[in-house]
C-alpha cells in the first residue's frame, strides 16, 4: 500500500512541477530556448520533489537520518540552476563561464546521471532477485538495536531470515553484530533471541558473530566463522542494502555468495536507495585506489 501512494506522490509532484515550471517561464520565449526550457522543466519537478521529500524524511526517521541533507542541497541546487537558466533566455546570465567550462559540466552531468542509472539499476535489481534454495549458510547483517527490541530495518531481515530457514532446514544461520554504546544487547543477540524465541528456529542452527561494528566487519568475521570460501553463502540484509553487500562480500574473500533480499520500507526507502550511489561509488574508488597502490608496490 504505502509503494501505490509513493507512486501516486511522484506523479503529483511531477504533475504540480510540470505547472510550476510554466508559471516560473510565462514570460520568456520558450521556442528560442529549447534546451534552456527543457532544462528547467526538468529541475523543477526535482526542486519540488526534494522540499517535499525532505519533510517526508523527517516525519517518518528524524533529523538523525543519516544524509538527509542530501534533499535539500538538492534542492537548492535545482533552482539555482532554474534561476541561472532563465537569466541565460533573458541574456543577463548570473555567472559567466567559458563555453569549454559550460561544455564541460554537461558532459560531467550526463556521465553522472547515466552512472546514478546504471547503480540505482543494480540496486533495485538486487532488491528483487530470488532466494538461491539450499545454502550452507545464511548470514543475517545487524543493523540497530533499540534497548533489547530490533529497529524496523533490523525486525524485517530477522522476518526474511526465519522464512528462509524455514524453508531450508539444513541451512545455518550466522546473527552479525556487535553490541553499540546505547544498546542493552548485541545485535547478533537480538537477531538469535527473535528467531527462537518468535520464529522458533532451532538454537543449534545459529551461530553468533558478535564483535563486528561495519559491513565489512560483519562479512569478514562471519567468513572467518565459516572457515570455507567455497561455502554457498546468502546475505540477508535490506533490499536497497544488498548489492553493495554483496560486493564487500566478494572483496572479502566470499566465492559463493548470494542474495536474500528483506523488505525496504517506504517512503524513507527510497532515500536508503538513492543512498546507496554513495556507498557503491565510494566502494568502486576504494578498490581503484587499493589497485593503483597495490601495482605500484
Amino acid at each position: 500500500m504505502m509503494k501505490i501512494y509513493t507512486i501516486f506522490y511522484a506523479i503529483f509532484v511531477f504533475i504540480v512541477g510540470f505547472f510550476f515550471a510554466m508559471f516560473f517561464l510565462r514570460k520568456e520565449k520558450k521556442k528560442e530556448h529549447i534546451f534552456h526550457t527543457i532544462s528547467i522543466f526538468a529541475y523543477s519537478p526535482l526542486v519540488l520533489w526534494s522540499l517535499t521529500y525532505f519533510i517526508v524524511c523527517l516525519v517518518y526517521a528524524g533529523i538523525r537520518l543519516s544524509w538527509i541533507w542530501l534533499w535539500p542541497a538538492l534542492a537548492i541546487f535545482g533552482y539555482l540552476r532554474m534561476a541561472a537558466l532563465r537569466s541565460e533566455m533573458r541574456g543577463k546570465s548570473l555567472v559567466k563561464l567559458p563555453a569549454g567550462l559550460r561544455y564541460f559540466y554537461r558532459v560531467c552531468v550526463v556521465a553522472g546521471l547515466l552512472i546514478f542509472v546504471i547503480v540505482e539499476f543494480r540496486v533495485v535489481r538486487f532488491m528483487n532477485s530470488s532466494p538461491q534454495p539450499d545454502l550452507e549458510y545464511v548470514i543475517v547483517l545487524g543493523c540497530g538495536v533499540i534497548g533489547r527490541n530490533p529497529s524496523n530495518p533490523l525486525r524485517l531481515r530477522i522476518q526474511k531470515a526465519a522464512e528462509y530457514m524455514q524453508n531450508n532446514p539444513d541451512t545455518l544461520l550466522i546473527a552479525s553484530g556487535g553490541q553499540g554504546m546505547d544498546e542493552q544487547i548485541s545485535e547478533a543477540e537480538c537477531i538469535k533471541q527473535q528467531l527462537v524465541e518468535i520464529y522458533r528456529i532451532s538454537a543449534d542452527r545459529i551461530l553468533l558473530e558478535d564483535a563486528s561494528s561495519s559491513t565489512e566487519e560483519n562479512l569478514r568475521f562471519s567468513r572467518q566463522i565459516i572457515g570455507n570460501t567455497n561455502a554457498s553463502v546468502g546475505i540477508v540484509t535490506n533490499g536497497y542494502h544488498e548489492y553493495r553487500a554483496i560486493l564487500i562480500a566478494q572483496k572479502e574473500g566470499f566465492k559463493n555468495v548470494h542474495a536474500i533480499s528483506a523488505i525496504t520500507l517506504m517512503p524513507v526507502g527510497i532515500h536508503y536507495i538513492v543512498r546507496e550511489f554513495f556507498g557503491i561509488v565510494k566502494e568502486w574508488l576504494i578498490d581503484f585506489w587499493l589497485k593503483i597502490q597495490y601495482n605500484f608496490v
